[in-house]
């Protein structure tokens, strides 16, 4: 039996061990986040950096009453963490429409950002290690840039408060719960488009058309792109779209493209979910592609 079967059947692993990720440890580098929220702004960590502490809280459900409650929870004390030098974040795979409406039923003044395949999540620890689902998790990233504490499941905001204040050097004073209004959250606006699912000659003759204004989105990676893809497609990696929709120049009439259709799936639904229209989606990808295409640097028919 080899050295990694042996890591494996170690009775000091557990089946949660394999998993689940470790959490970040406190004075680790937080990982990098750039999404975008739920109202359409561009987030990124590293802008906070040296100025503010950020409180990252990844949530998985938003049909549960306890998340519902814990959202809350830390809404109601959403000014402290403010007093704190604290901004507050949330952190989900849905789309930014249904991001928008949960927070307005809620009455939410933090933004929420979304994460496609949880890609950021993972490298944060909040995601499942064998699916990309985001795990109910907390992480309080300091001014420094560092880890400062993470927690799993759903810690109340005193429990974070408490952390911040240590973070701050500060003595948390105790605040009887007053019930306020909600300042003003941004309307949900109209549904977002639906996504048409195309099949290869389809999408083929929509980029064909006479002034077709479609244009071909490659969401795969690099290498993928670069063995094998079709003639005049951008190529933007579906985890990279959220933070680089803007150089298509355009989001509406695009084409998504991949190897088998799911991550050009979840490419067109972020695009639907930014406001895009005419929004396709090709079955079967590049598996099934029955245009002209460039394989190994050359131009095949």
């Amino acid at each position: 039996m080899g050295p990694a079967h042996e890591v494996f059947m170690s009775p000091f692993t557990s089946v949660a061990q394999l998993v689940r990720w470790s959490p970040l440890q406190p004075g680790e580098p937080a990982p990098k986040l750039s999404l975008t929220a739920d109202e359409g702004t561009w987030i990124r960590l590293p802008d906070f950096k040296g100025h503010i502490n950020v409180l990252l809280v990844f949530f998985r459900s938003m049909s549960d009453d306890a998340t519902d409650a814990w959202l809350k929870d830390i809404q109601r004390n959403r000014q402290r963490f403010e007093d704190l030098e604290t901004a507050v974040f949330g952190v989900s795979t849905a789309r930014t429409d249904k991001l928008r409406e949960y927070r307005s039923s809620l009455g939410l003044e933090f933004f929420l950002l979304y994460d496609p395949l949880a890609v950021d999540s993972r490298a944060f620890r909040c995601s499942g290690r064998l699916r990309p689902v985001i795990k109910d998790n907390v992480v309080l990233v300091g001014k420094d840039g560092l880890v400062i504490e993470a927690w799993r499941g759903q810690p109340n905001a005193e429990t974070l408060l408490a952390a911040v204040a240590r973070a701050q050097g500060v003595t948390l004073e105790p605040v009887a719960p007053v019930a306020s209004a909600p300042s003003e959250v941004r309307s949900p606006g109209k549904p977002a488009a639906e996504v048409k699912h195309v099949d290869a000659p389809a999408a083929v003759a929509l980029l064909q058309a006479k002034d077709s204004p479609y244009l071909l989105l490659d969401v795969r990676t690099l290498s993928e792109f670069e063995a094998d893809h079709a003639p005049g497609a951008i190529h933007v990696p579906v985890d990279e779209l959220p933070h680089r929709y803007q150089e298509l120049g355009q989001t509406s009439h695009i084409i998504c493209l991949c190897q088998a259709g799911s991550r050009s799936a979840a490419a067109a639904e972020f695009l639907t979910s930014i406001g895009g229209t005419h929004i396709v989606n090709v079955l079967g990808g590049m598996s099934s592609w029955s245009g002209d295409r460039i394989t190994g640097g050359r131009a095949t028919p």
